[in-house]
Parts: structure tokens; sequence; C-alpha cells
């Protein structure tokens, strides 16, 4: 296991709800189309026809080389010029993309991968064994802050069997190998031949490069030859703007038809005329931390009390508008790893109390003892203080005494480090990787990111083997058991999946699929109305 945080692809996100400021209930999300239009004044949409230019936002790219970029906006674009081995399925599951395909040995330490034939870069080359094995050790060589670098830190090597075929050789087995094989593809011949290329992106995907005017716009045209399909809209314009100030401007001034809002105002957007919003869920995972060093939180009546004394259905319906996903696990609402709609700690206020009392603080003499606890919270905006006095008031309720602990982003995040806190409000952005190693293993507790000091070996041992699953039906039961210890033993209580949207012009038609990985996923069945 000591390379286990080789491997880790999540993302620390320590400032609190700074993403987002309103969420929705499982039962009523689904990844659909929201249109705001009067039903009265809808009209019949045309027949897709191929044609039109779909305007997109991004910000002003160091490198159109999407190995070596590390903006996120210019990823967004670049995903619909470059195309992956693997990509996720509606259950966050991977399946291929370019591959035919594949064969995991039994020891899990090497993949065999066969390419489909046939596919095509935009210059005409078709792509070979040599372009993945070149983007590999691309990547492997790449900067440390570029997107997809902590993809092959498990890759030892990558070697040709023949043209289309290719073995990938890892340091150690990994249930969720097939994840990280995400990456772009790019054409060995473009990219080693001229390093000026890097401007002049080739790949193989849906739109093929135009021409880039820094400072102001990259434009894109349909692939005909794309492996997958035709599409219908003929040219993607990625806007350039400086900033994400600038973006919701650029949206309402018509100058982008689509954008993905970091900080997303649910009232905002739903009340304005002439947008559909596709809603999705986020990897944003909030939940409250216990300090394990505290040793009455230690006690597990402790920490089930006050999971019953919280109402997240009253938070995520006040707060967020109803739009964010109750979660008793830290695994994506939709994953194929979390199909249960089952709610462990629905709000009971009598049953809180009881745990209370089993854990010792019961009337004595008439004189009632409270547990008193401090509450971390990150100051950094209005919202998370709310929720922190929703918490607060819960737990008083049934008989804690809860002390707020405001602080400023810096000094948060540093008494984290310091464990100087007994429960913290928190999120962690997630990565599509399954693995909570980093947060639960009792190794990750020194220099890791275990912060609340959780060591317990049935977590140890239900970890590793996850992590050395093979097959899917191992990952599956062994992830089954996790949730059943992690509900049980309540490391975290967790809160919520926030939700977010893609907000759209109407002249833009079809539904996408988005997610936060990947916002124009589905961009083949989008057509521009005329």
């Amino acid at each position: 296991m000591k390379k286990l945080s080789l491997i880790m692809l999540l993302i620390l996100c320590f400032a609190l709800l700074s993403g987002c400021t309103k969420t929705t209930d499982k039962d009523t999300i689904e990844n659909t189309q929201v249109n705001q239009q009067d039903e009265k004044e809808k009209v019949t949409e045309a027949t897709p026809e191929f044609g039109g230019e779909l305007k997109l936002l991004m910000r002003d790219p160091s490198t159109l080389n999407p190995l070596l970029n590390t903006d996120r906006t210019v990823d967004q674009v670049l995903k619909l010029v470059f195309d992956s081995l693997f990509e996720l399925d509606d259950k966050e599951k991977p399946v291929p993309n370019l591959v035919d395909s594949y064969q995991l040995s039994d020891s899990g330490t090497t993949i065999t991968i066969t390419l489909k034939k046939n596919i095509l870069f935009h210059d005409g080359e078709e792509l070979h064994s040599d372009d993945v094995i070149y983007t590999i050790e691309t990547l492997k060589a790449a900067p440390d802050d570029s997107i997809y670098k902590d993809n092959v830190k498990n890759y030892k090597r990558a070697s040709a069997v023949d043209q289309y075929t290719f073995k990938i050789y890892f340091d150690q087995p990994f249930a969720f190998s097939l994840y990280t094989m995400n990456f772009p593809i790019i054409p060995k011949h473009h990219y080693k031949s001229n390093e000026d290329n890097s401007m002049k992106p080739i790949g193989t995907g849906a739109y093929a490069f135009a021409d880039f005017t820094t400072m102001k716009e990259l434009n894109l045209t349909a692939n005909k030859n794309w492996y997958n399909g035709e599409v219908y809209v003929e040219k993607i314009k990625g806007i350039i703007t400086r900033d994400k100030n600038n973006d919701s401007d650029a949206f309402n001034q018509n100058i982008v038809d689509i954008i993905n809002p970091t900080k997303f105002d649910w009232q905002e957007y739903a009340e304005t005329e002439g947008v559909s919003l596709t809603e999705y869920p986020t990897y944003y995972y909030t939940f409250l931390g216990f300090n394990f060093n505290n040793t009455l939180l230690n006690d597990k009546n402790i920490r089930k009390s006050i999971a019953y004394a919280i109402d997240r259905k009253d938070i995520i319906k006040n707060e967020f508008l109803d739009h964010a996903y109750i979660t008793e696990y830290p695994i994506h609402p939709k994953s194929w790893l979390n199909e249960s709609d089952s709610v462990t700690y629905e709000k009971d206020t009598d049953k809180s109390k009881e745990l209370i009392a089993a854990a010792g603080f019961a009337d004595t003499n008439g004189e009632e003892q409270k547990p008193s606890l401090r509450l971390l919270v990150n100051s950094e905006n209005p919202l998370r203080l709310r929720i922190a006095n929703k918490i607060k008031e819960s737990l008083e309720n049934v008989g804690f005494i809860i002390n707020i602990d405001l602080v400023d982003n810096g000094t948060y995040n540093q008494k984290i480090v310091n464990k100087d806190f007994d429960l913290l409000l928190g999120e962690w952005k997630l990565s599509v990787v399954p693995d909570f190693t980093f947060a639960f293993h009792s190794s990750q507790i020194v220099g890791g990111n275990n912060f609340i000091s959780y060591n317990n070996p049935d977590m140890d041992r239900v970890l590793e083997t996850i992590f050395g699953s093979i097959s899917d039906s191992d990952i599956l039961n062994s992830t089954n058991e996790f949730k059943n210890l992690f509900a049980d033993e309540l490391p975290y209580f967790s809160l919520f999946f926030r939700t977010s949207a893609i907000i759209s012009k109407d002249r833009v038609k079809g539904n996408l699929k988005p997610s936060i990985y990947n916002n124009y996923k589905g961009i083949k069945d989008l057509y521009i109305s005329k």
C-alpha cells in the first residue's frame, strides 16, 4: 500500500461550499433538460440539420496540446478534438471508446488492449499502438500540474504487441485502472516531429482544428470522418474570456451559447427566459467530519446521535432549492457502485436523544449533562454559515452544546492540518476513481489526508480488498462491504452531493449528457435551430 497516494486522482477542496449557491432532492433530479419557456409558447422544433455554429467559452491557452494543458475550460473544448481509450457511461462506469477489446491479467499488473481499426486522425493518418505509447510517455514526462498527469502514475511502461495491440504494465494491481484511461490520445507523427504543433492540435475527435487567434478565438470544424458517426453542428467557436467573472456577461450578451458556471445560482437562471438548463450531479461531496482524537467522538453512539439529529432534507430544500442528492457514502449518486436510494439516517430526534443517553449523557439528580463540541467552518461565503447554524440548531435541540469556530480559509486549512477541531464541515471534489484510501486508511493519518485520524483495521482491510480487486463483481462486492461499514462506523456523516447545470440558449437544441469532467458529452445530438 506504500504507493497508494501515487494514483489518487482526488482533488482536495477545503474551501467549503464555494462553488454553488443552490442544490436537488434525489427523487426529483434526473439528468434531463428543463425548458424555461411557457408551454403555451412552445413551437414545434425543426428536424435536425447539419450546419450552424456553436459558441463556447474558454481561457486563452498557453498550449493546445491536451496533455500539457492545465486549464479546465481549455480541456473541455479540447475534448471535442481528442478521444480517449475509455469513457464513462451514464452509470459512471468506464466503457471502451477507441478500444475494440481488452484483457486484464489475472495478477492485475498488466492490461492488453486492442484498438479499433480504421480510426483516423484529422490529417488522415490511422490511429496505431505507437500513438498510445507516445501519449503515455508524454504524460509521464509532463509537468505535475497538467490535468492528466496523475492518470499514469501507476503505469510502469507500455509496449506495442503489433500495429493495433499494446500492453500497459502497472506498478501494482489497481481495481480502477480503466478509470485512469480517459486521457486524450495524440498522434506521435504530428507532435514528435515539431514542438510548434502544440498550437495546432490534431486528434480523432468529433471536431478538427481550423485556426486559433490568441486572446480572441479557437475555431473547429466538424470531422466528417469521425468513427462515432456524424454531428449536426458544423462549426465550434471557442470564445476566449479573461476569467470566470466575465463568463456570465458573455452569455447574457449572446457572445457564447453555453456556459457551466462554477458558482451556480439556480434561482437566477431558472427565472431567465430564452435559456435551457441541463442538470447533473457533480463530484462535490459535502460532509461532517469527526475528529477521532476527541474521546467523545470516538464513541459511535455520539456520532450516530449527531447523524440522527440533522435534517438533511431541510438543508437541501431551504438552502439549495432542492438541487442536491442526499447521500450516505462518498460515492457519486449515479455510480453503478451506488444504485440504492435508501437513507440510513433520517432525522429522528428521539433516537438521537436515546443514543446520547446511551453514551452516558443522561439526567443525573435533575441535572442534564450536555456534550460540548466545536464545529470548524470556513468563512468563505454566507451559505456555509447558514448550514453550520442549521447543524448547530439541530444538535442543540437534542442536547449538545455547539460552538462554531468560524475562520478564514488559511486558518481553516491550518486547523485541519493541526487537527484542531472537533467537528468539521468540509467538502471534497472527488475524482471519477472511487478509491477512498486517501481519506480513511490508517496509513494516511500521518502525512496523508486522513485528517480525522480514523483508524479501523476492518476499514483498512476493506479498502485494501477494493484496491486489489480485478473483476467487476469483486469490486462491487467489496464496495458494498465498504458502504455497510462506512454507514455503521460513520467516520464522516455524509450530507450531500450538490448539482450543477449546463445553461444554453434556446437556439441550441438536443440533449447533452454533461458531467463535471465532460461538459459537452453528447455533442453529437446537438443542433442549431434555424
